[in-house]
C-alpha cells in the first residue's frame, strides 16, 4: 500500500520536477492509453499521468481531453481532465481554455478548475489571475451561490509583496461578499506572506550555496 501511494507522488517529481524524458514519455502514453480504455491505468495514478501528459502535451492532447471531459461520466475523472485542460505550457492553448468556464460547456462548479490549473504554474499563473479580474461579473454569474468566495485560490500561488497587495484590493468587496468569502482570502493572504517572509530568510543561503557549487564546478 505504501509503494502504490508513494509511486503517483514519484512520478510527478520525476517527470514535472526533473524533466525526465523517460517518464514524460511514459506519462503520455498511458494518458492516451486511458482516453481509450480506461482499465489502461490504475485509478489512483490517473490524475498524475494526466495532468502530467498535460504539462508537456500539445493542441491535439487538449482536444482529445476537452472531448472526453464531454463524455466522461465519473465525477471525479471529469475533474482531473478539466483540471488538465489548465495545465498545457503553450499560452495560446490556455487562452483556449480558460473562456470554456465562461460557457455552459460543462458545469461551472467543475470548468473552475481549468483557472485554478492555469494559476498552477508561474508561467501561466498571470495569465489566470489577469482573466479573472477581466471577467470577474461574467465569471462569478455562471457559478452557483457562494463559489464567488473560491475564486481567491487562483492567486495563492503569488510570492511577493505587490501581487499580495494587488489580491488583497481587487477581492476585497468582490469575494467577501460571498459566504466564507473573508476567510478564504484571510487563508490566500496568509499563504503569500509566508511564502514571502520563508523567501526572504531563505533565499540569502541558497544563493550562496549556488554559487559555491557552481564555483566548485
Amino acid at each position: 500500500d505504501d509503494m502504490r501511494l508513494l509511486r503517483p507522488r514519484i512520478l510527478a517529481v520525476v517527470a514535472n520536477e526533473a524533466d525526465d524524458p523517460e517518464a514524460i514519455a511514459q506519462a503520455k502514453n498511458l494518458a492516451l492509453a486511458w482516453l481509450d480504455d480506461h482499465k489502461a491505468v490504475a485509478p489512483d495514478m490517473v490524475e498524475v499521468v494526466l495532468t502530467t501528459a498535460a504539462r508537456h502535451g500539445d493542441r491535439e492532447l487538449f482536444d482529445r481531453m476537452r472531448a472526453a471531459a464531454k463524455q466522461e461520466k465519473d465525477e471525479n475523472f471529469r475533474g482531473d481532465l478539466l483540471f488538465s485542460l489548465g495545465l498545457f505550457p503553450d499560452p495560446e492553448i490556455i487562452k483556449l481554455a480558460m473562456p470554456i468556464v465562461l460557457t455552459d460547456e460543462f458545469d461551472n462548479r467543475e470548468s473552475l478548475g481549468i483557472l485554478f490549473g492555469v494559476s498552477q504554474l508561474p508561467k501561466t499563473r498571470d495569465l489566470a489571475y489577469d482573466f479573472i479580474k477581466q471577467n470577474w461579473d461574467a465569471l462569478v454569474a455562471k457559478l452557483p451561490t457562494d463559489t464567488g468566495s473560491f475564486v481567491p485560490f487562483a492567486a495563492a500561488g503569488y510570492c511577493d509583496t505587490a501581487h499580495r497587495q494587488d489580491v488583497e484590493t481587487f477581492f476585497q468587496g468582490r469575494s467577501t461578499k460571498y459566504t466564507g468569502g473573508p476567510r478564504i482570502l484571510t487563508q490566500v493572504l496568509e499563504g503569500i506572506d509566508l511564502c514571502v517572509a520563508y523567501k526572504k530568510a531563505q533565499e540569502p543561503s541558497a544563493t550562496e550555496f549556488l554559487q559555491q557549487y557552481a564555483n566548485a564546478h
